[in-house]
């Protein structure tokens, strides 16, 4: 064991005793997870009773994750051996010494048992779970309603909605959200939506705030930090601020200036025109320049120098004005500020009321809802005590991972929980309980989400002042081992991080809680003398990594940045303007990068083996590459990956309605509902469904030419005239899914149309994912999830869905954790928890993401602050926005931590030259920031990939030794000796059966005549399938209510007029009135009923899958109905069409197969008549045979 693996191993041990409360601070890659399972185990073995014990992680993969991890070792144990089991214990509590009785043997197997049986399961959680939980438990103590659900995305979606529109109307009549409304659009058409976020995003601590001070509060507490009174005006400000200025004076210094050079006369000019303005907002706008750069800064001089020497009262006089007016633009610049935040107060709070109002209504809590009524209940309610007490008697220990993470009313939360373990009954228990965080503050990476980083801090310093003050014991391990990364890769980390680390060592947090300084002398020039700024707001402290291997190899790669092409004097007239050239730095950036990888694959870089502890070939699964953002870069690695044949597993999130698969199908929808759309069906014609991987031929760009130029018509008419058999498949199936809208529901609308064979045998679902990919999978199957839960909740409507799809996000996550033997591209903040062998960071050159409008901020003190657009702005917006600049300064610094820690074996960073800085790199950029600071000792130059304009390799960095080159792994052959089979020529395979529809099942007989005055539009497929609908649902509701519904429903299908609609409507309703047709629609009637499968008098090979209109079965007999809606119907048996008399056959050999002991009849219902028509069973069974063989 190494001093370094010895040290690791007895700050975990230390970490996972019972007896103490521990606060961890962790560096990645040292066993966190491990450390909070073995203190799980350690306090079962102590006689903590499972449900005792409460586990809080931040998300649910992470619970997932320790959950499994936890019932692994409790699983080994229950089944090991004495001597494995006490090895297994021995290192639990890394005691080789220790002994073990029997009976402690055993109940160390008995554990896995105990987990298991506990009422709900060990409690291990997410924080949101926990107070869902809680909440469930306490509804009334905590003012909610019992039964109260969590709102989902469509909830959510739903309940906002309803809020803006409400709030519109209510602007209307109320005067007040009128102004307010008109004073935000003033600042944009788009500003109300950004109001509206941020109060989204802010709801609890806005409501707080109202709660607390109200809207007239918070104006007043504003208006008194700009200086204002509670009656100035931006517009009052401005009329008073230009009466005051010295008119005449200005005028005849104008006239002085008109005479003098070129800059004097434009002065000149501005201030006449200034003065001859009809407004004081324009005479201001147009006199400034006059003072101001456009920078916003004051001038060094206002007049030239022969103007100020000849006339030193005008020099005076323009100095004097300038003084005045940079005052009078701050006023004014805070006035609208006030104004501003005061609209968008009045805006928010109207807002939130009808927000949280359509919640209630809802019996609806958002995830923000479960935190702060947690907090509620347990700090504020009046049955505060009694719910603690409850809580006391039932949880012990309380163990957070991924502390860090924690927002601050989280931490309330978790203090609640554990307040009484250092007070009270606490201290009295007779096995002390326990309070255990783990975190590191350097991966808080979700500030966006409310998490901060000191609180991480602050929390061990309160355990430690509470334990202290309750005698209790305390301990902080600190784990700074890692066994993840190589020596090398952590020496590059900590090279990183410098400057912060001798920044955090101003300060320290030693044995008594509150934080010390060294001596100022000390902090500066230690600090300054790594040449590169710390950031002030990236972490308190930084400690430096140990590798627990220090033999094992590793390589730091930093290529030089990709220059900036030269523009080209013409660029192509056909390339699209909003899209990034192939030569941009960024693309040429992703084509170096992916022809690395292949690079990799194909000489197999050796990567260390965690499992069998030796090197092999890296693998797809071991590369990882991680970007700032899923933005062009991203999409074109992606792209260029897939084009060398390297497996990638494609994008790790996604917006679901921006997948090319989604909007295929969204596309399919549109089309069926209206097919007159030209452009979308020529989009659809294009897709994967119709391009097989053999014959017939794909519908190319030549075939969609040959079909849209000249034609007469839409190219819906085009197409059904079409006889191109490049078309026939698309065709057929765009009718046929026309059909299906009324009578397939939304998910089998979808599904049919995916599932069902092509010409060519394979499904059109097959054919999206060879040419889209696997990652098409999880988009497609999302789809088909959403449609499916469309259905429970609402009615069943294709538009409806469609229009739902499409108002939503629709924002999905892959989880890339396990992998599926590909690359993984994904962001940083996906990556947290993840690792790799080898890491790429391509996308290093940016500046710091800061928020988009650097003017609109929410504080504590006064709710929402909205300064002006301008350059002038009042010393509150200019404190909040470096406030913000240093957040996301040390936001990136952390992400850069984790985006460097997650490697093993190989780091290598790269970038790209922006556009806002030719030739530059932004100083605050992450490659900035290694470029600076990784020299010195172990680090060398080589030629790098990235060439310079003459072809020639530009110089980059590196650290470490090349690994070995051990070519593509190739699966070992073990020689057996082979089976007789294996050498004997294999039977001819048979025909895979496949899926056919019954109208489908005879193709060879021909269609039933149509009238010459049949709709080209497609009007009797419409006519025909409403019909059927009707026919389907009417005979469930009392006679009494039929037409009334009939109308309703008919009312909403607005492609139809209103003759169409009584037509239709009376059309069924005879149906449904008939004497004969009683039995039809009795009890024990079936509707839209379903058959597949095979049986004797079928085609060999043949699956039959089709739906019968209705289905009556007796005792007796079984009754096959269907309807046909021919116009005119024949009246004679003999004259029905053979491909119907083919399809009824069809039927009629599946049902007789499954009720062999009845009489099968088949019967026709024309609803032109409406008639009833029997099918003679030889008739049929002829018509069935010839159509099979023609």
């Amino acid at each position: 064991m190494t001093p370094a693996i010895r040290h690791a191993t007895e700050q975990q041990t230390l970490a996972a005793r019972p007896d103490h409360h521990i606060h961890v601070e962790a560096n990645a890659g040292s066993g966190k997870t491990r450390v909070l399972v073995n203190r799980v185990a350690r306090l079962l073995l102590t006689g903590s009773a499972p449900d005792k014990i409460l586990c809080l992680t931040y998300t649910k993969a992470a619970a997932g994750e320790m959950k499994t991890r936890l019932f692994d070792t409790l699983g080994d144990w229950s089944i090991a051996n004495d001597k494995t089991l006490r090895g297994k214990l021995n290192t639990l509590y890394n005691d080789e010494a220790r002994d073990y009785s029997a009976d402690d043997l055993a109940e160390a197997r008995r554990l896995f048992a105990r987990a298991l049986e506990t009422p709900g399961g060990l409690a291990v959680q997410t924080i949101h779970a926990f107070c869902q939980s809680l909440l469930q438990r306490f509804p009334l103590e905590a003012g909610l309603p019992p039964g109260f659900d969590i709102a989902d995305d469509a909830d959510n979606r739903a309940i906002a909605a309803d809020a803006r529109r409400g709030l519109f109307l209510a602007a209307q009549t109320d005067a007040r959200l009128h102004q307010a409304l008109e004073t935000l659009l003033a600042r944009g058409v788009d500003s109300f939506d950004l109001i509206v976020r941020l109060a989204a995003g802010k709801r609890l601590e806005f409501s707080r705030l109202l709660l607390e001070q109200g809207e007239d509060g918070l104006r007043s507490a504003l208006r008194a930090e700009l200086g204002l009174s509670d009656t100035e005006t931006a517009a009052g400000l401005t009329e008073s601020g230009w009466m005051e200025a010295p008119h005449e004076a200005l005028r005849s210094a104008a006239a002085t200036l008109a005479a003098g050079g070129k800059t004097d006369n434009a002065a000149a000019t501005a201030i006449l025109a200034a003065l001859a303005a009809q407004d004081p907002a324009s005479a201001l706008e147009l006199i400034l320049p006059v003072y101001f750069t456009q920078k916003g800064e004051l001038r060094r001089s206002f007049a030239t120098k022969p103007i100020r020497e000849a006339h030193p009262a005008i020099d005076a006089l323009l100095t004097s004005e300038a003084t005045r007016l940079a005052g009078l633009c701050l006023r004014i610049a805070a006035a609208e500020t006030a104004e501003a935040s005061e609209a968008a107060t009045c805006i928010s709070a109207e807002y939130i009321r009808r927000y949280e109002a359509g919640l209630r209504a809802r019996r609806r809590l958002d995830y923000a809802d479960l935190i702060a009524f947690a907090v509620k209940l347990l700090e504020d309610s009046g049955a505060r005590d009694w719910v603690r007490y409850k809580l006391d008697a039932g949880i012990d220990h309380v163990l957070v991972d991924e502390a860090q993470d924690n927002a601050p009313e989280q931490w309330l939360v978790i203090g609640a929980l554990v307040e009484e373990y250092f007070s009270g009954t606490g201290i009295a228990h007779a096995a002390p309980k326990t309070v255990f965080t783990v975190g590191d503050e350097k991966q808080s990476i979700y500030s966006f989400q409310g998490a901060e980083p000191r609180q991480f801090l602050a929390w061990g310093a309160r355990v430690r002042r509470e334990a202290n003050a309750a005698k209790q014991k305390f301990e902080t391990p600190s784990l700074s081992v890692s066994f993840r990364s190589s020596p090398i890769i952590l020496s590059a980390v900590d090279q990183a991080f410098e400057p912060e680390r001798l920044l955090g060592e101003r300060k320290t947090i030693a044995s008594a809680p509150e934080t010390k300084f060294l001596p100022p002398e000390a902090d500066a020039a230690d600090v300054t003398s790594t040449a590169y700024m710390p950031s002030q707001e990236a972490f308190e402290r930084y400690q430096p990594h140990q590798a627990a291997f220090a033999d094992r190899p590793g390589l730091v790669e930093l290529w030089p940045a990709l220059p900036r092409e030269k523009k080209a004097g013409h660029p192509e007239p056909t390339e699209p303007v909003d899209r990034e050239s192939q030569a941009s730095p960024s693309h040429r950036l992703a084509g170096l990068v992916a022809l690395e990888i292949r690079r990799i694959l194909d000489d197999g870089d050796a990567v260390h083996d965690n499992d069998a502890g030796g090197k092999r070939a890296a693998e797809p699964k071991d590369i990882l590459v991680l970007v700032a953002k899923r933005g062009g870069f991203f999409r074109e690695l992606i792209r260029r990956l897939k084009q060398l044949a390297v497996p990638v597993a494609g994008a790790d999130r996604m917006v679901l309605t921006g997948e090319l698969a989604v909007q295929d199908l969204i596309n399919l929808a549109e089309i069926a509902l209206n097919p007159l759309d030209d452009l979308k069906l020529a989009e659809f014609l294009k897709t994967p469904f119709f391009d097989p991987a053999s014959a017939p031929p794909p519908v190319d760009e030549d075939v969609l030419f040959r079909l849209a130029y000249g034609r007469k018509g839409t190219l819906w008419q085009a197409l059904r005239d079409s006889d191109d058999p490049a078309l026939g498949e698309a065709r057929e199936a765009l009718m046929r899914a026309r059909n299906r809208i009324e009578t397939a529901g939304v998910y089998g609308f979808f599904a049919d149309f995916l599932n069902e064979g092509s010409a060519t045998g394979e499904t059109r679902q097959k054919r999206l994912f060879a040419r889209l990919g696997e990652e098409a999978r999880d988009p497609v199957e999302e789809f088909l999830a959403r449609a499916i839960a469309f259905e429970q909740q609402n009615t069943s409507s294709l538009r409806g869905f469609i229009a739902d799809l499409k108002a939503g996000e629709g924002q999905i996550k892959r989880e890339m954790d396990k992998g599926r033997g590909e690359v993984r591209v994904m962001t940083v903040h996906g990556a947290k928890g993840l690792e790799a062998p080898i890491v790429i960071l391509p996308d290093t050159t940016q500046k710091p993401q800061a928020r988009a409008d650097r003017s609109l901020y929410f504080t504590p003190d006064y709710g929402i602050v909205w300064g002006p657009g301008g350059l002038i702005r009042p010393e509150i917006i200019e404190r909040l926005s470096e406030s913000d600049t240093a957040s996301a300064d040390g936001e990136s610094a952390r992400l850069l931590y984790v985006a460097l820690t997650r490697a093993s074996d190989r780091l290598l960073v790269c970038g790209w030259k922006r556009f806002t800085a030719p030739g530059r790199i932004d100083p605050r950029s992450w490659y900035e920031r290694l470029e600076t600071l990784w020299d010195g000792e172990g680090w060398i130059e080589f030629d790098s990939p990235v060439l310079d304009e003459d072809g020639n390799a530009l110089a980059g960095k590196r650290s470490g030794k090349l690994p070995d080159k051990l070519g593509k792994p190739v699966k070992s052959l073990i020689s057996l000796a082979l089976p007789d089979w294996a050498l004997r020529l294999a039977p001819e395979e048979s025909g895979k059966a496949r899926m056919v529809a019954p109208s489908h099942l005879a193709d060879g007989l021909e269609s039933p005549v149509l009238s010459p005055l049949s709709d080209e539009t497609g009007r009797r497929f419409r006519r025909g399938s409403l019909i059927h609908k009707l026919l389907e649902t009417l005979p469930d509701l009392d006679a009494g209510r039929r037409e009334e519904s009939a109308r309703a429903y008919l009312a909403a299908q607005t492609d139809l007029d209103e003759a169409q609609r009584d037509q239709i409507t009376m059309e069924t309703l005879a149906v449904l009135s008939h004497p004969e047709f009683a039995p039809l629609f009795g009890p024990g009637s079936l509707a839209e009923v379903s058959l597949t499968g095979t049986a004797p008098g079928l085609p060999d090979g043949v699956i039959l899958n089709g739906q019968v209109d209705r289905l009556v079965i007796t005792d007796h007999e079984v009754l096959i109905v269907d309807y046909k809606t021919n116009r005119p119907p024949p009246t004679d048996a003999a004259d029905v069409p053979r491909l119907y008399l083919a399809q009824m056959a069809a039927y009629q050999a599946l049902l007789q197969a499954i009720h062999p002991d009845k009489t099968v009849r088949c019967v026709l219902v024309w609803t032109d008549g409406p008639r009833l028509m029997e099918l003679d069973d030889d008739a049929m069974v002829k018509a069935l045979v010839s159509g099979v063989n023609a």
